[in-house]
């Protein structure tokens, strides 16, 4: 990974005084392996010689990982660890990694992906560290960054909303994300410019259904395709994929805005109902807004039943 093709979400941590360890809560842990290849080509750029772990859950059970990190390369100057999720660390490794953070290595370097914020708290009282916990439009947002740079490192123009798109349409998984793209850019090797056609073509959808079709329906009021979309969407989501979902129709819902203000009138979707106006897609944002509080807890309602209800109301 070039410096350029960093999301400017992790540049300055990238850029800085490392320090022993990097934690990404909530959405931003599905970028973890980003910043930590980031931070490698950010030493290997400067002449110093660096190396990307990968530890498994299993790694930190079998290995006393402080005793690892404290013993020395001879073949390295920086070790940059990626661990797993630490929501699904065991208690022992989880104590002795905060208390080996109470005096690391200078050397070693800890990215820690931390989906949930229990485990986040965790590393509250860790001094020293760079913490940081993402929503899910920041993590599109990177996602896009890094395509479009990519994309311009092979000679290809990928536009700001084609990334944004592309960034919806794999999800939030960096390695799968990468691995989608380099697919898509292999394609596009004869092609000056990649747009939505190419990016449908050739990616395979995050999910087991396609989240902008869902937002059609519940734009033009499609009320039996689009729950009937939801419901086989919800059969295999997971919670993040509630909320990356509300950002996928809400993102649908205002390009379909700017592109009915650009006419000055309504805008027909694809599928049954009226004409998209102004009003519709209010309604259909504030609904939004309320599915995500819903889904930040506090309802006492699951992500589906959440998400469901409200979609009801706005298809009524």
């Amino acid at each position: 990974m070039s410096a350029g093709s960093l999301s400017s979400l992790f540049r300055s941590w990238a850029s800085g005084k490392p320090v022993p360890a990097y934690v990404l809560g909530g959405e931003g842990a599905r970028l973890a392996e980003m910043l930590a290849e980031g931070l490698v080509s950010r030493f290997r750029k400067e002449g110093e010689t660096a190396e990307l772990i990968h530890w498994s859950a299993t790694d930190l059970e079998k290995e006393s990982p402080a005793a690892v990190w404290r013993s020395p390369s001879f073949f390295v100057r920086w070790r940059v660890f990626l661990l797993p999720d630490a929501g699904d660390w065991k208690q022992a490794p989880r104590k002795e990694i905060l208390s080996y953070l109470a005096s690391p290595d200078p050397d070693v370097l800890l990215v820690v992906p931390c989906s949930e914020r229990k485990a986040m708290t965790g590393f509250s009282s860790v001094g020293g560290i760079r913490s940081a916990s993402p929503g899910e439009e920041d993590v599109v947002a990177a996602l896009a960054e890094f395509a479009v740079a990519r994309a311009a490192e092979g000679g290809k123009t990928l536009s700001g909303e084609a990334a944004v798109f592309l960034a919806r349409w794999i999800g939030a998984d960096f390695p799968r994300f990468r691995a989608e793209l380099g697919k898509l850019l292999s394609f596009a090797a004869s092609r000056g410019e990649i747009g939505e056609e190419e990016i449908r073509a050739v990616c395979v959808p995050g999910g087991s259904v396609d989240p902008f079709r869902l937002a059609d329906d519940l734009m033009s009021r499609n009320r039996k395709g689009c729950i009937e979309k939801f419901r086989r969407f919800s059969a295999s989501a997971e919670s993040a994929d509630y909320h990356a979902l509300v950002g996928a129709i809400a993102w649908s819902v205002r390009r379909r805005l700017a592109a009915a203000t650009s006419r000055g009138k309504g805008m027909r979707p694809e599928g049954r109902g009226g004409p998209f106006t102004a009003e519709r897609g209010a309604e259909i944002l504030q609904a939004l807004s309320r599915i995500d509080r819903g889904l930040k807890g506090g309802s006492g309602l699951t992500p589906e039943q959440v998400f469901e209800i409200q979609l009801l109301k706005l298809l009524a």
